[in-house]
């Protein structure tokens, strides 16, 4: 069960998930506990997260259902902060002075809705990417920002190796680019190329390229770095994604562990 994974773990700082003799000074242990085991979240995938401060423990546990999240928030001397994220949905879960269970929703800050709000029929949001994973195919989500340039210039290698693989391909943009900046890096891609082939120019051609607003791939770490790469297959996206640019045989040993794993390979 989660808890028991979230109260064994040992620490080496205040990142990293914390022991049980390390939570010891934590208000509402018992109700806490008792309301975790109340529900039915993923256990296997919980893990150590960005914490606010340095006297936080923090922890992201992804569902078994695309769009939703659960970020809890440990710290000595006050009661445990449970937030559970349903698409754009929030809702917050902490313990009063007595210790009994207060539930809130709350919105999502403004300057994320300001991103991940569907502005274009093009946008490309939660809708899309369960539709992809739901399929039931082997998939490859590139995503990727004019503001990096790498991960322009290695989109159409990514494109064909993912059809030379045997994946489905699908790019998502950074959605705090610009329209001008997306034509723009397309651009500049394709004059990179002194010989720039079919794809190419099929690239370079679409003045968006899927507009993330998906607020599940920002919840996997969707906004730290360009290109992530995240791998789905049989109806499950891998709880683990590719950050940066690898070198062709890399990739693919990477992306066919995570297609492995996800059908039970």
């Amino acid at each position: 069960m989660l808890l028991g994974i979230l109260f064994a773990l040992t620490t080496a700082g205040a990142s990293e998930p914390q022991s049980v003799a390390d939570l010891s000074a934590m208000k509402c242990q018992k109700e806490f506990q008792a309301f975790v085991k109340s529900k039915s979240w993923d256990s296997e995938k919980i893990r150590p997260h960005v914490a606010d401060s340095y006297k936080q423990t923090a922890y992201r546990s992804l569902s078994q259902n695309i769009g939703q999240w659960i970020d809890i928030k440990l710290e000595d001397k006050k009661s445990p902060d449970i937030f559970h994220l349903n698409d754009s949905v929030i809702t917050h879960y902490s313990f009063n002075s007595t210790c009994s269970l207060v539930t809130k929703n709350e919105e999502w800050p403004w300057h994320l809705q300001k991103i991940f709000t569907v502005k274009t029929s093009e946008d490309w949001s939660n809708d899309d990417l369960r539709k992809s994973v739901a399929a039931g195919k082997k998939g490859m989500i590139y995503y990727w920002s004019p503001r990096f340039s790498y991960s322009v210039f290695d989109l159409p290698r990514m494109a064909r190796l993912a059809k030379k693989w045997g994946y489905e391909f699908t790019a998502v943009v950074d959605p705090r680019a610009s329209q001008l900046e997306v034509q723009g890096a397309l651009e500049v891609m394709l004059k990179k190329n002194s010989k720039p082939d079919k794809l190419n120019r099929a690239l370079a051609s679409k003045s968006y390229f899927n507009r993330n607003v998906s607020t599940d791939l920002y919840m996997r770490s969707g906004l730290n770095h360009f290109p992530v790469t995240y791998i789905y297959n049989k109806q499950k996206i891998h709880p683990r994604w590719i950050v940066g640019i690898m070198n062709d045989k890399g990739a693919q040993n990477m992306a066919d562990t995570f297609a492995n794993e996800l059908a039970g390979k």
